[in-house]
């Protein structure tokens, strides 16, 4: 009788519910285990009973299932519902629900948090790349010896993929600024197929010492895969593009252009690897670049880079040469 008189009141003091709910009340569940570990099958009848005066008899069959089967085909019979139909709800409470993944962050939002995970913790999940520091010896339009800090990240072709990199070069002579450059560039690419790829990219350059107040570019093109071995890779590259230069005297231009690339790496050992890099961009104003580089490994995140480039430029402002060249050995950290 105590455990009627406590459902009694559950029931009044709980409020009444719409039918759509799908689950009892903490309370009320809790008095229906408490019935059911009463071992008495009349005194479960009553609670069942009692809880239909406020709460929907699906919704208290579904929480007598959530106790045992026998429970939920009893309290079926005592609501006056089908008891075979119990089974059918207890294997659809059973069933595993899918968990809800979160909706993924735009890149701009998650791409920082990547990168610096990657670069504290050296283990990279989908975002990779390399922090450089090193000295840098020009050649042509100035003879120096200038101090670079560079940074890359690249996400891996998925689908989409990304290519970025920051690099800075500055030094002093006779207490003068010397150098302040300036690189930036970025490129997302998309998978076409088996060998092919298709990107848009964009470049931005400032170097006072190459006669040109700055230089940018923006382009889209398709990508051919030649090899994608684990230690060969060749990508040949090709789309139109739109030159920006500005220079130190005069307006800014915008040139139409074809911009072509070649990208190959190769490991040569275990510890060295080898990467070479062709770009040219055939406009009114053409420039062409080869740069080598030479990495070797220094453990497991850490290489000595040694790398050469070799700029030209076929239309230099007056007063400037055509080529330039630079020598740079530099400590790189990868990620």
């Amino acid at each position: 009788m105590r455990m009627i008189f406590a459902a009694f009141v559950l029931v009044l003091a709980a409020p009444a519910a719409p039918a759509q709910d799908e689950a009892l009340p903490s309370d009320l569940q809790a008095l229906l285990e408490a019935a059911a570990e009463a071992g008495d099958p009349a005194a479960f009848e009553q609670a069942v009973t009692l809880i239909a005066l406020t709460r929907p008899a699906e919704e208290i069959a579904a929480g007598a299932a959530l106790i045992s089967a026998e429970h939920g085909a009893a309290a079926r019979q005592a609501l006056g519902l089908d008891p075979a139909a119990a089974e059918l709800v207890l294997e659809q409470q059973g069933e595993p629900q899918p968990e809800l993944q979160p909706d993924p962050a735009p890149l701009w939002r998650s791409a920082p948090a990547g990168v610096a995970s990657a670069i504290i913790s050296g283990e990279p999940d989908t975002w990779s790349g390399e922090a450089r520091l090193g000295v840098r010896q020009d050649g042509g339009n100035s003879d120096r010896q200038d101090y670079t800090v560079g940074l890359k990240v690249e996400r891996t072709l998925a689908t989409w993929g990304f290519d970025g990199e920051l690099a800075y070069a500055y030094s002093e002579v006779d207490g003068a600024v010397g150098r302040d450059e300036i690189l930036a560039s970025a490129q997302l690419d998309r998978e076409a197929g088996e060998r092919w790829t298709l990107y848009a990219n964009t470049e931005f350059r400032r170097d006072a010492l190459s006669g040109f107040d700055f230089t940018a570019l923006v382009g889209a093109g398709a990508g051919y895969r030649v090899y994608a071995r684990e230690n060969l890779a060749w990508t040949l590259e090709a789309g139109p593009a739109v030159r920006i230069v500005s220079p130190e005297v005069g307006d800014e231009s915008y040139e139409a252009a074809l911009d072509l690339g070649s990208d190959f790496e190769m490991a040569l050992t275990d510890a060295v690897n080898f990467t070479s890099e062709t770009s040219a961009l055939i406009a009114e104003t053409s420039r062409a670049e080869q740069r080598f580089a030479l990495d070797t490994a220094l453990g497991s995140l850490w290489a000595l880079r040694l790398s050469f480039q070799y700029t030209y430029e076929f239309e230099p402002e007056p007063g400037f040469e055509n080529a330039d060249t630079r020598t740079d050995l530099e400590i790189v950290r990868q990620f």
